[in-house]
């Protein structure tokens, strides 16, 4: 369980303590994608189960690892954000529940209408919001269409949101982190609908005589192409900041301070 600065406190569930929950939560309005990023698009979902006006629980059902690093690893490029960051991002804009998936061989062979009926009975679910490109199930058996009319019989409102653009094409995961991997930080952040930020929290540091070496690469994550670059390192009780500029190499990121640094924001 995580409080934010309202004062509320977004509750987290994995998968199997969720299909497991007795009773069922209270009617719920639900949003399901990983969310790598929680860019721009994502958050157009989100704010649709936040803000709609029938006095439902707003949840959040996205992945424990994004299934692209189990499945395709090698052609992945790496996660946008880690999954503290994902949660952080979410509660941020208003969600009050996420379930976490864990992607296993379990979960990869449920049929999309058995993983629906689970949200109907598990999760109480009335209302439901999702991209037009949205696919569940087994190899993808699931898509709006068929989704929209699931639920339509079992008199659940489906809201099937149209991508969010820009310069004429769809923002997604996948093109922001063509943006890093390319070292475009201005477009990745404008897709984001902020700056590029690294999480350090769980990454082991490697001190030097002349900073910090932390092995992003190891997690899986993204970042920037070699080279230096202007950033804000958050460290400390209370998140200080301090302008500094790093150097990135093959996925090693070097500080040049020994401080025990939480994340950094790239400056654009």
């Amino acid at each position: 369980m995580a409080c934010g600065d309202t004062g509320t406190c977004m509750t987290v569930l994995d998968w199997q303590s969720f299909c497991s929950n007795s009773p069922p939560i209270p009617p719920s309005a639900m949003t399901i994608g990983v969310f790598d990023g929680v860019h721009r698009g994502h958050q157009e979902l989100i704010r649709r189960v936040v803000n709609q006006n029938a006095g439902l629980r707003p949840v959040a059902i996205t992945f424990q690892t994004n299934p692209k690093v189990l499945l395709r690893r090698s052609s992945h490029g790496g996660d946008i954000t880690s999954l503290r960051q994902k949660l952080g991002l979410l509660e941020a804009l208003g969600i009050d529940q996420v379930v976490l998936i864990d992607f296993s061989g379990n979960f990869s062979k449920l049929r999309g209408i058995e993983f629906v009926d689970l949200l109907k009975e598990r999760g109480n679910l009335r209302y439901l919001v999702v991209g037009s490109d949205f696919r569940c199930g087994y190899r993808l058996d699931t898509d709006v269409v068929l989704l929209k009319k699931m639920n339509d019989e079992s008199g659940i409102i489906t809201e099937v949101v149209p991508p969010v653009v820009r310069g004429d094409l769809p923002i997604s995961s996948s093109r922001i982190r063509a943006a890093i991997a390319s070292g475009d930080l201005v477009e990745a952040s404008n897709l984001l609908g902020r700056n590029v930020e690294i999480d350090l929290v769980d990454v082991p540091p490697t001190p030097r005589s002349d900073g910090i070496v932390f092995n992003v690469r190891a997690t899986a994550r993204l970042t920037p192409p070699n080279g230096r670059y202007p950033v804000l390192l958050k460290y400390g009780q209370g998140l200080q900041m301090k302008e500094a500029f790093i150097e990135i190499e093959k996925g090693m990121v070097k500080i040049p301070y020994q401080i025990d640094c939480e994340s950094i924001e790239f400056i654009v």
